[in-house]
C-alpha cells in the first residue's frame, strides 16, 4: 500500500492508503481513507450507499469511487474504485 492524497468536494486527505494489486486495473484497488484524517468526511461517507458514485481525485487524476465497507480495525472506510 501506498500513501495518497484525495480529494472529495472540498474534504482533503493528505494520508488515504491506495492498495495495489498485480492487476493494473485500477477498478481492482481500494482506498482506505483514515476516518482520524478528516472525520467530516468519514461522517459524509456514512450517510451515502454502496451504490452512490462518489467522484474524486485520487493523486490528481479524476476517479469514481464507491464506499465498500468500514475497517472497524483501522477505523477507515474503504472505497473501490468504479
Amino acid at each position: 500500500m501506498g500513501k495518497s492524497f484525495v480529494r472529495i468536494g472540498i474534504f482533503e486527505v493528505e494520508d488515504a492508503e491506495l492498495s495495489k494489486t498485480p492487476d493494473s486495473q485500477l477498478k481492482s484497488h481500494t482506498l482506505s481513507i483514515p476516518c482520524k484524517s478528516n472525520t467530516d468526511l468519514c461522517m459524509q461517507l456514512d450517510g451515502w450507499d454502496e451504490q452512490t458514485t462518489v467522484p474524486a481525485l485520487v493523486d490528481g487524476k479524476n476517479a469514481l469511487l464507491y464506499r465498500n465497507h468500514y475497517d472497524r480495525q483501522s477505523d477507515a472506510w474503504v472505497m473501490r474504485f468504479a
